[in-house]
């Protein structure tokens, strides 16, 4: 005869008198007894519940009998008999209860057991998405790509020297003249002079500029992309000339503060590269009482870079000689030209940049040590190889992080999968907004530290055939010529791909991609594409690591074409091994990953 206590799982749990099943393919079991000791097994019949918690309507379980019952297989009296409800017999979120009746062989039991409530999870993820617009074009990368704070190494400010001539930045320049060259901050400019430095910068910006984008950006800070830089951190400098007097006494004659701008261009397919230096007055002053000619002032760029690194002679737009009593506020902007010479295959060439300035003043017979602006380091040294291919030799920032960007229009449940991914899992791989880069492993395993094909980490999360044998039923193809496949985030030529070995560098190593998050990409109607969390499988706790979607193959596959040909191949963004880089999404920033059900809808109503 069937047991007393039916019950229903996994995880085989009771809250407020029904079991919370964390699948639509429960298993539903119940002990069973024989007086005789014979084997019995157990029929298994299931019904939705009406308001009241009571039996309403029997669900067909199959179609092997007219009942649509499930029958287990025969146990030993004494043990359990269970069954395994088939997938899309039962819905999320609905409470159901069965029972179950023996059958020993030669009689059945003419009673049923005692009823037992169980309730099937509700959904975790519903995404809504549009058909894909195969004729979207793919997104403009550059345009994504935002200018990112950068840190150097800037002198730091000098202290006005009471006793002229002991100071590092202050030297005797013959005549009777002492010169001090001095590096400032920003703020200690007016806000009126903060003012005024601004809307010169925006009157002299052309289409001779370097970085077009320097304008638009605070001052006070340096910011970099991967190929561009502008510097205006190192702001204001100052020349101030001292006299010496008959009796010894050592007077300030006047003193000139410039604005000082920096601006860096590289070139991904050369290891030739610009700069240009914007010096921009913004005050003149004597301590004689009166505007007088303590000058004329002439300012130079002591600009060089190293090592196997020359540099130019600079060319001027606007002469680079100022008038010293405040009538003359002209601008003068100087172009230098560098070329790096050591681009060995390995190791890579990282050449340093130190920035230094001088200013002479007439009649001066010794040389000034200039005045330091700083050094490249850490983030705008310059680095040029031609690793990824020696036929193609570049220079690049090394340290700014690229963002490549899903064509969310073309390849929705592919963007999706990898917005998801990385806004709801706790390692947010890719995500800039939580600072968790991608970092890049290289296809070519010859290319890469470790040595290590990225197809080895894709099959230990999703192996060959998988989709089409594990994955959802209900994924669907956008055609005829379509099929389904596995999709994986992070990515697998990622360091942090779920398989990639720990032992290699790995930051997530998984054993099996049954440790990642599972979804699958289904057409509900014409038009109408949702991702969902997959329901054969308890709800994502969200610790997981990382992701495995069952989708269309074109969308997979397609969602990063151009990955290796426009962002991270030589003469673009010229990606080595362990470089990083974010991953974005558009069309997503108004969805909710915060809640425990991820519910939106792409693109926003």
């Amino acid at each position: 005869m069937s047991g007393k206590a039916p019950q229903a799982g996994p995880p085989f749990t009771q809250s407020g008198g029904a079991w919370d099943v964390n699948t639509t393919q429960p298993v539903l079991r119940n002990t069973v007894t024989d007086a005789d000791g014979d084997k019995s097994d157990l029929s298994f019949e299931v019904w939705t519940t009406d308001a009241n918690g009571n039996a309403k309507d029997r669900v067909l379980l199959t179609d092997a009998n007219k009942y649509g019952i499930l029958v287990s297989d025969f146990v030993v009296s004494g043990k359990f008999a269970e069954v395994l409800v088939p997938y899309g017999k039962l819905k999320q979120g609905v409470t159901y209860t069965f029972h179950t009746s023996a059958y020993d062989g030669t009689l059945y039991e003419t009673d049923w057991s005692p009823w037992a409530k169980f309730r099937i999870r509700g959904r975790a993820l519903d995404i809504k998405l549009p058909e894909p617009d195969k004729a979207a074009p793919n997104p403009d990368l550059d345009a994504y790509q935002e200018p990112q704070e950068a840190k150097r190494t800037v002198a730091a400010p000098s202290l006005r020297k009471s006793a002229p001539g002991q100071g590092e930045n202050c030297t005797e320049v013959g005549h009777n003249k002492i010169s001090c060259q001095e590096v400032g901050e920003y703020n200690e400019l007016t806000k009126e002079q903060k003012a005024f430095v601004e809307r010169r910068l925006t009157a002299t910006k052309d289409a001779s500029d370097l970085v077009s984008w320097c304008g638009d950006t605070a001052s006070g800070v340096d910011w970099f992309k991967r190929t561009e830089a502008c510097m205006k951190r190192a702001t204001p400098i100052h020349e101030i000339a001292y006299s010496k007097l008959p009796n010894g006494q050592v007077i300030k004659v006047g003193e000139a503060t410039f604005a000082s701008v920096v601006q860096m261009k590289l070139d991904p397919q050369s290891t030739t590269f610009q700069q240009e230096w914007t010096v921009i007055p913004v005050d003149f002053s004597d301590f004689e009482g009166k505007k007088s000619e303590w000058g004329p002032l002439t300012v130079a760029p002591d600009f060089s870079c190293a090592p196997q690194c020359s540099t130019s002679s600079p060319v001027w737009r606007g002469f680079p000689t100022w008038s010293t009593t405040g009538t003359d506020l002209h601008t003068a902007v100087a172009t230098l030209t560098h070329t790096a010479s050591g681009t060995d295959t390995n190791p890579i060439s990282q050449v340093k940049m130190t920035w230094k300035w001088k200013a002479s003043l007439p009649d001066m017979v010794q040389d000034l040590g200039g005045g330091d602006l700083g050094t490249s380091t850490p983030d705008l040294d310059v680095r040029c190889d031609k690793v990824a291919d020696p036929a193609k030799p570049g220079c690049v920032f090394s340290a700014y992080r690229p963002t490549w960007v899903f064509n969310t229009k073309k390849y929705p449940a592919a963007a999706a999968h990898a917005w998801l991914m990385q806004s709801k899992l706790a390692n947010h791989p890719g995500s800039k907004t939580a600072g968790k880069p991608m970092k890049y492993l290289p296809t070519d395993p010859a290319k890469n530290g470790p040595e290590r094909d990225p197809d080895e980490n894709r099959a230990v999360i999703c192996p060959d055939g998988w989709a089409k044998k594990y994955g959802n039923p209900n994924t669907t193809p956008v055609d005829a010529s379509d099929t389904v496949s596995c999709d994986e985030y992070a990515f697998a030529a990622t360091y942090n791909s779920g398989g990639m070995p720990a032992s290699k560098g790995g930051l997530n190593e998984v054993l099996t991609g049954n440790d990642c998050v599972q979804t699958y990409a289904t057409r509900v109607q014409q038009g109408e594409f949702h991702l969902y969390d997959d329901d054969r499988v308890a709800s994502p706790s969200w610790r997981e690591v990382c992701g495995r979607s069952s989708m269309s193959s074109w969308q997979n596959s397609g969602s990063m074409s151009g990955f290796s040909s426009t962002f991270s191949a030589p003469g673009k963004y010229h990606l080595l091994d362990k470089d990083e880089y974010w991953v974005r999404a558009p069309g997503f920033e108004h969805c909710d990953a915060s809640k425990a059900t991820v519910s939106c809808t792409y693109p926003k109503p």
